[in-house]
């Protein structure tokens, strides 16, 4: 991941190198839709490729810099909560389920609902049962059931505005393969078929803003908040790393 002084650095080579016109030129091959906006599928922030959040970050940057504080503030919430607090959703959702980054959300955004495969599947479960087990065995903390049963549904809500030539099903490998391309500017492949840097946006935050003996705390603060609906340590993360001066 792009530690925060190396963002900036990254933006203008990925700029220099053409490379969100190329991305862009992707992204306009998704076929335009629209939907009723309930943001049952902002419960669970969709991965992307270093490109796109480099994307996102240029975007945040030009249109709306004011409002890195809440944004930061959002994603180290998610990031350390999404464990135990059911009620946490994308950090860049909005209070009226609006996208606040819309325009630069990432492939796997664009394309929910289209792909007509369930999004929950045998694998998702079997991290989930992995996870339960990781964290009651090394940190004794039980995962909250709401969270280790929640299954992303499969939306039917999604409307097709202005289809394209291909059938979504059959597009998305392609466009896929060619953001692949697009990341490996970044990361060789190996480590791009690895899907290591196939992340959520916040993620990618966190792991750039955050450092890591605060994240290495992870665990004892969804202990705290288990315990009493708040962590104490968790405040003085926000605080201290949502001011980070992006």
């Amino acid at each position: 991941m792009l530690p925060l002084n190396k963002l900036h650095q990254a933006v203008s080579q990925a700029g220099g190198e053409g490379l969100f016109e190329k991305l862009e030129a992707v992204y306009e091959q998704v076929p335009d839709t629209e939907c009723e906006k309930c943001a049952i599928c902002c419960t669970v922030p969709q991965p992307a490729y270093i490109i796109e959040y480099l994307n996102m970050f240029r975007y945040v940057n030009a249109n709306m810099p004011g409002q890195w504080p809440d944004l930061l503030e959002r994603a180290i919430r998610y990031y350390f909560l999404e464990l135990v607090d059911a009620g946490q959703r994308c950090p860049f959702l909005d209070s009226d389920n609006a996208c606040r980054v819309y325009e630069a959300r990432p492939f796997t955004c664009r394309m929910y609902g289209l792909s007509g495969n369930k999004v929950s599947s045998e694998d998702m479960r079997g991290n989930m049962q992995s996870l339960v087990e990781k964290y009651r065995r090394e940190h004794g903390i039980e995962l909250p059931g709401e969270i280790v049963d929640f299954e992303l549904p499969q939306c039917q809500k999604v409307r097709i505005v202005n289809g394209k030539n291909k059938k979504p099903r059959e597009l998305a490998p392609l466009l896929i393969a060619d953001i692949g391309l697009l990341e490996q500017f970044f990361v060789p492949p190996p480590v791009l078929d690895s899907q290591y840097t196939f992340v959520p946006y916040v993620n990618h935050l966190v792991m750039g803003v955050v450092s890591e003996g605060a994240r290495f705390r992870r665990a004892r603060v969804m202990k705290e908040y288990l315990e009493s609906g708040r962590s104490e340590l968790l405040e003085g993360y926000v605080e201290k790393f949502s001011q980070s001066g992006i």
